[in-house]
């Protein structure tokens, strides 16, 4: 079996999980290729890479507009979609000739289609939210793979089969596969471990607004302050000095590569509800604060993860701080929200994908 993984870098998350089933097919030895549609595009990728980096940041509001409005899922708009993508990325997959493409966007889902047209193979798309729009969906894909039930709910209300819908969970990277003792992670990254460590991501470029909830922790004995402050070299320095001046004990990251393992070694989260990092925290047994999730995709993973128990939305710091004093309080508390998130965390979610891919690939060819 040969396989190709398409994906686009509007955020990270698309990426990261495309990441995640490239370990799956490296680790079971399958020969794959990949393609960024974005990197490897021209400049109506770049632009609405551009367009949606900027709404994540400052318009929410053009995001609910699109997200809700049922326009651009209608026939006429999908009509575009395809005269626009029609001939592009083509040649990679012709020269690779893959037997199943993989994609974990949308937009990569109908180049994957487009190219089934003209050529035999199986078109399979990973959904990488909790929730799932009407784009996700597109005639003649051969298998959904989603978060949790409650995401296939979403796919069969658009008139997808069930039986083409597996409840794998959101691929994660091979790092997520297998937990380790959160004693260990700590000693490994010097954090005590008779503290409480609070773990906040301000966002690729700092637009989750959490100054006011760290600022608000201060005096409070026995906490661990982690920040990722993502790829501002300014916001790095922003929050060093905030926990300086606020003199908390902690420890703040530029953009790393050994997140899994600050996850781990964290008692709590507070963070956006992006699909694939909120993914990563349950597959650990992280809880989750989520604050300034953008309106649609990321406020539906919210309301997800907070049904099941594992995380409570906030939405505003001042309703964040609130209810993370609350918890320091009630260890039992954050206990509880740790074993919900194990419940409905898919650590191997990845080799479960390209189990199933393969297994349906040998069927056929049998």
């Amino acid at each position: 079996m040969r396989a190709f993984v398409l994906t686009a870098e509007y955020g990270s998350g698309h990426t990261i999980a495309a990441r995640g089933i490239e370990d799956a097919l490296r680790y079971k030895g399958i020969e794959f290729s990949s393609l960024d549609v974005v990197k490897a595009g021209g400049i109506v990728e770049k632009l609405s890479s551009w367009a949606f980096e900027v709404m994540m940041r400052r318009g929410h509001l053009a995001w609910r507009l699109f997200y809700y409005n049922p326009i651009p899922s209608s026939k006429p708009v999908r009509k575009i979609y395809e005269f626009v993508f029609k001939d592009k990325f083509m040649e990679p997959l012709r020269n690779f000739k893959p037997d199943v493409i993989i994609s974990t966007h949308f937009l990569t889902s109908l180049i994957g289609l487009i190219y089934k047209t003209k050529f035999k193979t199986k078109v399979y798309t990973v959904v990488t939210d909790f929730v799932a729009h009407p784009l996700w969906v597109w005639d003649g894909t051969d298998g959904y793979f989603v978060a949790l039930e409650d995401t296939a709910q979403d796919l069969i209300n658009y008139g997808v089969d069930r039986e083409r819908i597996h409840t794998t969970g959101i691929p994660l990277r091979r790092t997520f596969w297998e937990n380790g003792d959160k004693e260990f992670f700590r000693d490994k990254l010097g954090y005590p471990r008779d503290h409480t460590v609070i773990l906040f991501s301000a966002g690729s470029y700092d637009s989750v607004p959490i100054q006011p909830i760290i600022m608000g922790l201060k005096g409070i004995d026995k906490i661990f302050i982690v920040v990722l402050s993502g790829k501002r070299k300014e916001a790095y320095e922003k929050y060093k000095s905030l926990l300086k001046d606020a003199k908390l004990e902690g420890v703040v990251y530029p953009f790393v590569d050994f997140v899994p393992d600050i996850m781990r070694a964290s008692d709590v989260f507070i963070t956006k509800a992006g699909g694939v990092s909120v993914a990563e925290s349950l597959a650990v047994g992280l809880p989750c604060i989520f604050i300034r999730s953008m309106p649609g995709q990321e406020e539906g993973n919210a309301r997800v993860v907070e049904k099941y128990g594992a995380g409570i939305n906030a939405h505003t710091p001042e309703k964040a701080l609130k209810v993370l004093l609350e918890i320091l309080k009630n260890r039992e508390r954050l206990q509880l929200m740790s074993e919900n998130a194990k419940k409905i965390g898919k650590p191997t979610s990845s080799l479960d994908i390209v189990e199933i891919i393969s297994q349906e690939f040998g069927e056929r060819r049998g």
